[in-house]
């Protein structure tokens, strides 16, 4: 098969890839976004604070966001790896790039827009349940910014991790994709608590994420100067560039060895 890209071959992978998984990729977005609001709305629903609604919001964080939409993600390329479909998949008159790019097309054109929305519904739904409380009275706070930020660099480190294992894998990829990412999780977030306790000579309490600023506190009884008890280190500007590099160079070479799985399998 001639592998140069045709832009005409692409436009036909893509019909051809929608109309073959249109019903399984439209029945998992409804399922997804009746569980995201079904997360979201109830917090409008009372006209005083209700700390389960509040939690909610960050339950759907990890629930839907996380958990729910990467079974979406985790089913992106598996048309090539499970039988019956691989090998009519496969053999399917197109460039590797144009199938990869299909794939990854239907990957974006969901996931982008589901997490914009959730962003949506979480502002929106916020200001209409604190505009049902009195003026002087308790009102939800929005995500903090700097968690939102995190959470979309994870969302879309996560979601590059889980369509390359969509492939990488050629059984239960799902299952084992969220092994390795449950794993290098556990073990990434080890080496950074026990190193950050080691760099803030073992506080009292540390709040800190990979990659992200430190909340340090020192309670009374620890050697510490007169008068200092709480420290909050932050990344310079120059760092957070570096940062956001880092996670664009990640999420683009996960992208990229999906796409040599893919010509490995064609092969």
């Amino acid at each position: 098969m001639n592998q140069t890209f045709n832009i005409h071959r692409f436009a036909l992978v893509i019909k051809l890839d929608f109309s073959e998984r249109a019903k399984n990729y439209l029945m998992i977005a409804a399922i997804l976004l009746v569980l995201l609001l079904s997360m979201m709305l109830p917090i409008t629903t009372s006209n005083k604070p209700v700390g389960f609604y509040e939690a909610l919001h960050y339950m759907a964080l990890f629930v839907v966001m996380i958990f729910a939409t990467s079974l979406y993600t985790g089913s992106a390329m598996t048309h090539y790896t499970a039988f019956p479909t691989s090998i009519s998949s496969l053999m399917l008159p197109a460039s590797n790039l144009e199938k990869f790019l299909s794939a990854l097309f239907f990957n974006l054109v969901f996931i982008v827009p589901f997490l914009i929305l959730f962003f949506q519904l979480h502002y929106r739904t916020i200001d209409v349940a604190n505009a049902q409380f009195p003026a002087n009275s308790y009102k939800y706070p929005y995500i903090k910014p700097d968690l939102a930020v995190y959470f979309c660099f994870t969302y879309f480190m996560l979601h590059s991790i889980v369509f390359l294992g969509s492939i990488y894998f050629s059984k239960r990829s799902y299952v084992k994709t969220a092994a390795f990412i449950i794993i290098a999780v556990t073990v990434v977030f080890t080496i950074h608590i026990v190193l950050a306790g080691y760099l803030a000579h073992y506080p009292s309490h540390i709040n800190t994420l990979p990659l992200a600023g430190w909340e340090i506190w020192y309670f009374e009884g620890q050697n510490i100067a007169s008068g200092v008890n709480e420290l909050h280190v932050i990344h310079s500007l120059t760092n957070y560039r570096v940062i956001q590099g880092f996670t664009a160079l990640f999420i683009l070479s996960f992208w990229y060895m999906a796409y040599l799985r893919l010509k490995e399998k064609e092969v």
